[in-house]
This record gives structure tokens, C-alpha cells and sequence, in this order.
């Protein structure tokens, strides 16, 4: 995915910004699954202003894809690919899932150390079974696992 911006982009403080192609991980907020759960939570929300209903229903309508990865800076690298960076927009996505597992991945808190967890152990089964109460993943019943 690359987009053009349509003009000038300016920074908070008035400054020119420098538009760069680079890659980096998006999050589908616009797959048809995670939309449809974002409008059934909604219906069920009290927002308690019309005004602040619309603007939840405006955004799930315009958000497809959010750029969730940068490649410097602050933060915390990104645990299936440690190329990037959590971009610190995204915390609110990816940070409070994160850091309810982080001590189990890194060994301390600049993320140079890692643990015995393998990336690629975690598997959507395994996030599956720490977050939705999913079965218990087959790799670590038969202890093929790191996890």
C-alpha cells in the first residue's frame, strides 16, 4: 500500500514534512470481519452523545489500514519482526495486548534480551488461546513448542 499525500504535509508545529517511502506493518482495521465486530460493539456502547456515536460510526466508515510499525526512534520493537518499531500512535492497539505478555518475551524492558520464546511460536493459536479463551495449541500439548 502507498498513498500520495494530496498536498503539503506540515507537522504540529508549522514545519514542512519530508514524505518518505519506506516499508513498514499495517493493522486491517478495514478487514470485514474486524469492522463488522467494531460496529456490533458499537451498537452495544452507550456513547452518551449522539455527536460521539457519529464520529465512531465516521471513522470504522474511512479506516481500512493503519501504519503500526516505523523503523526508529522510541519504543518497542515489534515481536514478529524486530526490523521495526511499534509506532507510538498504534499503543493503544498494540501496547495493551502487548505488555499483558511482554515480561514472558523479553527478559527486561529494552527488549535486547529475549527469552526463550521463539517469534515464530506464536502462532494466531496461540494469541488465540492467551486472549480468547481458545483451546490449548497442539504444538504445546505435544511440547514442540517454546511457548
Amino acid at each position: 500500500l502507498y498513498a500520495e499525500p494530496e498536498g503539503p504535509v506540515m507537522s504540529r508545529s508549522g514545519d514542512l514534512c519530508v514524505v518518505a517511502l519506506t516499508d513498514q506493518w499495517y493493522l486491517t482495521y478495514g478487514e470485514e470481519k474486524w469492522r463488522a465486530q467494531g460496529e456490533a460493539c458499537l451498537k452495544q456502547m452507550e456513547t452518551y452523545h449522539p455527536e460521539c456515536r457519529a464520529q465512531f460510526e465516521h471513522t470504522l466508515g474511512w479506516l481500512s489500514q493503519w501504519a503500526c510499525s516505523r523503523s526508529f526512534g522510541l519504543g518497542t520493537w515489534l515481536p514478529w519482526d524486530d526490523q521495526y518499531l511499534i509506532e507510538s500512535l498504534s499503543d493503544s492497539t498494540i501496547y495493551m495486548a502487548y505488555y499483558t505478555v511482554a515480561h514472558l518475551l523479553q527478559t527486561e524492558m529494552y527488549g535486547k534480551d529475549r527469552s526463550l520464546v521463539k517469534p515464530e511460536d506464536l502462532t494466531d493459536e496461540v494469541w488465540d488461546y492467551a486472549f480468547l479463551e481458545g483451546d490449548v495449541p497442539a504444538a504445546v500439548k505435544a511440547g514442540t513448542s517454546s511457548v
